[in-house]
């Protein structure tokens, strides 16, 4: 009879024994919140038994006998609310309707607790040990209630067996159908031996302690072997294993907790070991692993700080690697491990060098992804830019301006914003190539427009319009301003001196200038806007022509009225 004691109090170490093995190793979901409540239930009950029945005083023995009962009471609505998460149904799980679903669960904690004149349970010292404890009819409300409990969950675990397509579902139902099936038919050898039985069988047997611990023992190996309640820390796997880059987790004290699929086949890396460069392996090595050494003592010294390198390593051909160190941090302050990762920036380095041969914009710029979108961005600007200008002057070309006028003068002809236009060419130019060559009539042409440049505002456009002639767009420019702004023009032009080099003596030209100002504007020049550019463009043609059939070296005005 007294090794049966035990055997309760040993029941109660194993189930201690693994709550804290469940606790310690996996990934605390609701699910196992609530299992490890019915853990607890396991626990409360053989502890109290063997409490009961190692104290001499029988009101502690009541006591301890009571507190079981109470956990006893409760096991059929925590395993019927452990099937409802665990088959997907946890939206029955209110408030409103827990406190509806657990009443005969709370009904019979009241009978325990309150036990009416013993009407629950008694102890009668007069008669012999195993017939001292006595149980009245409100116990047999909890065992109704448990039982009510019981078939209720095993209908809908059969349920949704039946229709559910699953497999790992369908292994987390029947794992549960298996732990259950034990409990139950435990605790009913129990309820027939310990109680119905008690006096032919002449001992107590603690049969539904042993039940408990054959349950605990299953589940907790199901969920060891078949991973059925770990689902988040199965997804987490998974999402490391699938992502492109390497990931090592480390813990405060640099001891290696994971590695992704990525890693493995890279570096020699073993789960437990405690991380240090020198287990990377000959992929990291001479400068490498200077560069990588030094950037572990530095994440050591910082270890709050998020830190980055990028480093060339050996593996079946030389690859650049960006290496990032991150803080794992408990609650947003107390740094509880690091996540290292190792990041493929191979053909990201090689497409930044050929894009430096182009812009030298783009050097040094390759520090990770986000960086080299920025400047591959701006190298698409440059190259849209040098589209619309002239390769040997910088300014704007004829396509362009061709482009923005019929923007503006629609717009300009709308709201009646007058405008002015100039086309100009250089004097004499043919002569200055076959005098200096093509090179230093290059340079006239730069320097001129330089000049030219000068005297212009910020909103002009100035264009190439082809050869050694030019034309500037002055919006808001009526003809008195236009006036202004083409003698300022030409007297910058002819001030200016181009070097010649070579000792020989600056030159300056001169340029002759088409002037055309528009006022005013008809409606009807809005029927056709293409048309009405190409007058204008043949009225300034023809004001060039006529100051350069004059003399050169002047202006001519015309205002379209």
């Amino acid at each position: 009879m007294e090794w049966m004691i035990w055997l309760d109090f040993s029941m109660f170490l194993v189930l201690l024994g693994l709550f804290f093995y469940v606790f310690a190793t996996s990934t605390v979901t609701v699910l196992h919140r609530i299992y490890l409540s019915l853990h607890i239930v396991f626990m409360s009950w053989t502890f109290s038994q063997f409490v009961s029945q190692t104290v001499s005083s029988t009101a502690f023995k009541l006591f301890y006998l009571s507190v079981s009962y109470i956990g006893l009471s409760l096991l059929g609505i925590g395993w019927f609310a452990f099937i409802l998460f665990l088959t997907g149904q946890s939206y029955v799980i209110r408030k409103s309707r827990l406190f509806i679903l657990a009443i005969p669960a709370l009904i019979s904690v009241a009978a325990v607790v309150i036990n009416p004149n013993g009407m629950f349970l008694s102890i009668n010292v007069r008669l012999s040990p195993l017939k001292q404890l006595q149980h009245g009819s409100l116990y047999w409300i909890m065992i109704v209630q448990l039982i009510l409990y019981m078939v209720i969950s095993f209908t809908i675990m059969f349920y949704k067996l039946r229709g559910e397509k699953s497999s790992r579902q369908r292994t987390l139902i029947k794992t549960a159908i298996v732990g259950m099936f034990v409990l139950v038919s435990f605790a009913i050898a129990d309820l027939i031996i310990n109680v119905v039985f008690i006096e032919a069988m002449n001992r107590y047997v603690p049969l539904i302690s042993v039940g408990m611990v054959l349950a605990a023992v299953y589940l907790v190996h199901a969920i060891r072997r078949n991973k059925v309640l770990d689902i988040i820390q199965t997804v987490q796997r998974d999402v490391m294993n699938t992502m492109s880059m390497g990931i090592i987790v480390l813990d405060e004290n640099d001891i290696i907790l994971e590695v992704n699929k990525v890693i493995k086949p890279i570096l020699r890396l073993r789960i437990g070991d405690k991380f240090n460069p020198a287990l990377l392996g000959p992929q990291f090595k001479g400068e490498a692993s200077r560069e990588f050494t030094a950037f572990i003592e530095e994440q050591r010294k910082r270890p709050m700080d998020r830190l980055e390198i990028e480093i060339a390593i050996s593996y079946d051909k030389y690859r650049h690697v960006i290496v990032q160190s991150a803080p794992i941090l408990y609650n947003k302050k107390t740094p509880v491990g690091r996540l290292l990762t190792f990041q493929d920036v191979t053909e990201l380095r090689l497409l930044v060098e050929e894009t430096n041969d182009q812009n030298e914009q783009l050097q040094d710029r390759n520090r990770d992804l986000l960086i080299m979108q920025d400047e591959l961005f701006q190298a698409n600007k440059k190259l849209e830019h040098m589209a619309i200008t002239d390769g040997l002057t910088g300014c704007f070309n004829r396509r362009y301006l061709l482009h923005q006028l019929e923007q503006e003068v629609v717009a300009n002809i709308r709201y009646g914003i007058p405008f002015s236009i100039f086309l100009f060419d250089l004097d004499h130019f043919k002569s200055i190539n076959d005098k200096y060559g093509h090179l230093i009539g290059d340079e006239v042409l730069c320097g001129t427009v330089d000049a030219v440049r000068g005297s212009l505002r910020f909103t002009d456009i100035l264009a190439r319009y082809g050869g050694e002639e030019f034309t500037v767009y002055l919006p808001h420019t009526n003809r008195e301003q236009a006036d202004q702004i083409a003698e300022r023009l030409m007297e910058s032009v002819e001030q200016n001196k181009i070097n010649m080099g070579n000792g020989e003596m600056p030159i300056s030209v001169t340029i002759s200038m088409g002037v055309i100002s528009i006022d005013h504007f008809e409606p009807s020049d809005l029927d056709d806007p293409k048309a009405f550019l190409r007058e204008l463009l043949a009225q300034a043609d023809a004001a060039l022509y006529e100051a350069k059939f004059n003399g050169r070296n002047r202006i001519v005005k015309r205002k379209l009225a």
